[in-house]
């Protein structure tokens, strides 16, 4: 097929409307202005949104074909926001639909929208990229590589996680921040603050259906349970307003449940080989027992932070760490006794938790600047 007969689409939007409909939003490519921007810019949109309602995912899509002049190809969707209202109706039949469709690529990320809709998330003209989509999966590797405070899996892996007894799936949220009337516009491109879309909280599903939102702290937490962490630092208390910071280097976690009667028991067992990369603190550094302590009060801020993830997702009953497939493979019998009121359980559970911090290196200067000073 010629390339000029085709809507290349990069962005899957789906909302779900007050009149029980599915309302999908198609961000396409305009290659024209995209070509004439990279010579300085255009005067239009480098995107060009369609929506269109349906009963169905498949019939939204195909409705849309009543607004779009070229075939539409999805080879190119590298991102599928979806609506919060959506979330809340659940995720079961959107995933269903796009897996089906056998153009969609293996890597396509998912983001759910944060007080917001999929389609004002897609119409909003990013500073950067123009492709507000390709924008949005940079974010999202950025935050997950730099401060491990987000979730990214790709549609495949939602599809798995959702066949999975005794595990609930998490997606990290998008939201608008500087939002203005201009956000949908070139103007909004001409100032310094721009409407711009944020990779931020994490949303928690329970019965594939949106139960509840938590923070960034609480994410990095969730991710270190299920040793998909990748890097991020902790800021580790060392006087009064003191801190030194510690850059994850290399983790070993190991995590078992227990059941007692009826009642589950939570083990966690984590290493951490760290980095210390800042120090707000007269520390000597080639004292032993000086990194000794912040080892120890590493030590608590982690165990604290994991403890603390884990609380979060015990308040929405959603299992996003897998404990309950965990039972499932290790006690089937035990865990046919459970399934049933598995959410009530998971809630309730003890948790226990024990972390080793290890300071590998101190980077290329010795003692604190501070220190040197005096």
């Amino acid at each position: 097929m010629e390339l000029n007969k085709i809507s290349f689409i990069t962005g899957l939007g789906v909302d779900w409307t007050d009149d029980s409909n599915f309302k999908v939003t198609l961000q396409v490519i305009n290659p024209t202005e995209l070509a004439t921007g990279q010579n300085g810019g255009g005067n239009s949109s480098p995107v060009i949104l369609y929506t269109s309602k349906g009963k169905t995912l498949s019939e939204a899509i195909r409705e849309a074909g009543k607004k779009i002049t070229k075939n539409k190809d999805f080879t190119h969707v590298g991102l599928t926001v979806i609506g919060e209202n959506a979330a809340k109706h659940g995720i079961e039949e959107i995933v269903d639909a796009i897996i089906r469709e056998p153009r969609v690529s293996a890597f396509m990320s998912v983001l759910v929208a944060k007080n917001s809709t999929a389609e004002q998330i897609l119409n909003t003209m990013t500073p950067i990229n123009k492709v507000s989509s390709a924008e949005m999966v940079s974010k999202l590797q950025n935050v997950n590589f730099s401060l491990g405070e987000s979730v990214n899996p790709n549609v495949f892996e939602l599809g798995e996680d959702l066949t999975y007894s005794g595990k609930e799936i998490a997606i990290s949220g998008v939201e608008i921040v500087n939002e203005n009337k201009e956000k949908n516009t070139l103007s909004n491109l001409q100032t310094m603050e721009p409407a711009q879309t944020k990779i931020d909280n994490l949303a928690l599903f329970r019965d594939s259906k949106l139960a509840g939102w938590i923070s960034g702290r609480d994410v990095r937490g969730i991710l270190m349970v299920l040793d998909k962490i990748q890097q991020t630092n902790f800021a580790v208390p060392c006087g009064n307003n003191k801190y030194s910071s510690l850059r994850l280097h290399a983790q070993s976690i190991k995590s078992n449940v227990k059941v007692k009667g009826n009642s589950p028991i939570i083990y966690i067992d984590n290493t951490l080989l760290t980095l210390l990369d800042e120090t707000g603190c007269s520390v000597n550094i080639e004292s032993v027992q000086d990194l000794i302590k912040i080892e120890k009060q590493a030590a608590i801020v982690v165990k604290q932070q994991i403890e603390q993830s884990i609380k979060s997702a015990q308040r929405y009953k959603s299992d996003v760490f897998g404990f309950g497939d965990m039972i499932h493979t290790n006690d089937p019998k035990k865990w046919k006794q459970l399934k049933n009121h598995w959410a009530e359980d998971f809630a309730k559970a003890k948790v226990n938790v024990k972390t080793t911090v290890i300071i590998k290196r101190s980077g290329l200067l010795g003692d604190p600047v501070i220190m040197k000073k005096k």
